[in-house]
């Protein structure tokens, strides 16, 4: 049953991020516009996606990611490598203070492994992708085509849970963590159950083809060896199609942004 026809349910998170985007809504479009102008809860939710947008921008302002992407393309012009190690450009990239990570599907769009989206009041995550045209949340039901020298970085709402990972795999099947590189997942701090905070780090992904970035959100740590050789082995299950990996056998929510590379 749509949405038009469910007149008393709120708005999804996606449908109002979809909506804050502009995106088309189709033919329930006009109900979700009475909804949102009516409804003082959705209205609150509506406003919360606002803030979210300004601390983003305060935080990492589009002035000192700009710069960043800059030097970026100076340096791409002069040197270029498939994938450095983390350990080499991990450096750099808080030095241009850029921007967000986000989760995977395909293009042209094929059937794909349903995101996980957020509850209200759960846990989920954003991810930020900018560049010299300026920032934009990364699609959440789609692949996001990346133009070259654009960077991502991930924001999250923890919800009940206090521990984040973060890793990547493109079609290739190669796996990287991205956040933390090594041990176990990152201890969040208090205050994240329903803000929205953002990973130190940014990235771009290099090389071209579809990417996907894996963020497991969870009650107790995963070791990073565990959550590459899981990756590894869901690339395997779905004979390397990144649309068809299954999720990963680690405990916790798990949520997928897709990007096309240049």
């Amino acid at each position: 049953m749509n949405l038009a026809q469910q007149k008393d349910e709120h708005i999804g998170e996606l449908t109002l991020r979809r909506r804050r985007a502009g995106e088309a809504l189709g033919s329930d479009g006009p109900a979700i516009e009475a909804h949102a102008t009516s409804c003082a809860d959705c209205r609150a939710r509506i406003r919360a996606l606002d803030d979210e947008q300004r601390r983003f921008e305060q935080e990492i302002s589009f002035d000192r990611f700009a710069a960043g992407v800059e030097r970026a393309a100076r340096s791409a012009s002069k040197t270029k490598a498939r994938r450095p190690s983390l350990n080499t450009w991990v450096a750099p990239m808080l030095a241009m203070a850029a921007c967000v990570v986000a989760m995977v599907t395909f293009v042209p769009r094929p059937v794909f492994q349903k995101p996980a989206t957020r509850a209200k009041g759960g846990a989920g995550i954003i991810v930020r992708v900018a560049g010299v045209d300026g920032q934009r949340n990364a699609r959440v039901d789609s692949t996001e085509p990346l133009a070259r020298g654009e960077r991502l970085r991930i924001g999250y709402q923890s919800g009940p849970h206090r521990y984040l990972i973060a890793l990547t795999i493109d079609e290739h099947g190669v796996v990287q963590a991205l956040s933390p590189e090594q041990g176990k997942s990152l201890a969040l701090p208090d205050g994240a159950e329903h803000a929205t905070r953002y990973l130190p780090d940014s990235w771009e992904l290099d090389g071209t083809g579809v990417e996907r970035i894996i963020v497991v959100l969870s009650d107790q740590p995963i070791d990073v060896a565990t959550a590459i050789r899981a990756a590894r082995a869901a690339y395997d299950k779905a004979g390397g199609n990144l649309a068809r990996m299954p999720s990963l056998d680690v405990p916790g929510e798990q949520f997928v942004r897709a990007f096309a590379k240049p």
